[in-house]
């Protein structure tokens, strides 16, 4: 009875001494998530400056220049005013008949020109500057509940690796996933929330979502062919799509993978061949085949890290341990 009591508190240390590290870690993912919360907010905030700068600016522009044309027919208006003013204290005037004739003509000629800007002028009585509001965007954030999902992942084992260790294939199984008239060039694959896959059909320009029994449940179809992708969030893949030269549909696709469905959310566009591609960091690492870029999540230019144009395929990139690399 005594072994087993000691085998039993030696068992309960051991989950005691987890649960303690679980409690760390769970600390740690906490403030993790709650920074991308607010990283989600500010960007949020970001992107409405810049909208709330843009119509601001379109507003200054049409208002200037409706303020100009007023302020030009107010300054004709008063020329005319003057003219006729002095044409009628002329006509009052003792002169001759040849210089009486000349001004009667003068002001018959200014009086046309007034009824003609007169006339134009009535047209603009209702001049003014009207707003019309984006009733898309209001539609999309009343629609949004959340600023992104939030799951837990209780029971799921924490494996050490050795980088040492010989990986070897112990089986191999082979599943039909063509959904098209030509074969399949499967890219890159990764695994989603729910034990589903998510794969690239290069040949079929394609993104497929796989079953846990390796069915195609749902596919997305893509302008140009897919090269590799990569885990952004839980929820999110980053898929790289490109022609073999600088093509205008080159660039990014963030596309969501939940309930069963593909939807693409996001399109970025490169000015350069994208094939490889990481996510470290909040910043995305995207190769051309010879040259290494980081880009933050929007898709914003950061620099170019590294370049090796000795060929036309020198490098691809992964993340590994803390940094991406080249490989």
């Amino acid at each position: 009875m005594t072994k087993t009591i000691e085998q039993s508190q030696t068992r309960l240390q051991e989950i005691l001494d987890i649960e303690i590290k679980n409690i760390s870690k769970l600390q740690v993912s906490y403030e993790h998530i709650l920074e991308e919360i607010r990283d989600a907010r500010r960007h949020i905030y970001e992107n409405l400056d810049r909208l709330q700068q843009n119509t601001i600016r379109e507003l200054e522009t049409i208002h200037a220049s409706l303020n100009a044309y007023l302020e030009d027919n107010t300054k004709r208006c008063l020329e005319f005013i003057s003219k006729l003013n002095g044409y009628g204290t002329q006509l009052k005037d003792n002169m001759s008949p040849e210089r009486s004739f000349i001004t009667f003509r003068k002001c018959l000629d200014e009086i046309a020109a007034t009824e003609s800007l007169i006339k134009s002028m009535k047209q603009n009585d209702a001049m003014e500057i009207k707003h019309q509001p984006n009733h898309i965007l209001n539609e999309c954030l009343e629609e949004c509940t959340d600023l992104g999902k939030i799951t837990s992942c209780i029971g799921e084992p924490q494996h050490d690796v050795d980088p040492n260790k010989i990986v070897c294939i112990q089986d191999m199984s082979q599943y039909n996933v063509q959904t098209d008239n030509m074969n399949c060039n499967i890219t890159d694959m990764c695994e989603a929330p729910d034990g589903e896959f998510v794969i690239l059909d290069y040949t079929n320009c394609c993104v497929k979502l796989l079953d846990q029994a390796y069915r195609v449940v749902d596919q997305l179809k893509l302008p140009t062919p897919p090269w590799s992708m990569c885990n952004i969030n839980l929820f999110e893949v980053a898929v790289t799509v490109s022609e073999y030269d600088a093509d205008a549909l080159n660039g990014i696709r963030v596309l969501l993978v939940d309930n069963r469905e593909i939807i693409q959310i996001k399109a970025l566009k490169m000015d350069h061949v994208c094939r490889g591609i990481a996510y470290h960091n909040t910043d995305l690492f995207v190769t051309s085949g010879t040259a290494l870029y980081q880009y933050t999540i929007d898709g914003r230019f950061v620099e170019k890290l590294y370049e090796d144009s000795s060929g036309d395929n020198t490098g691809n990139v992964r993340v590994h341990g803390n940094f991406p690399i080249l490989i």
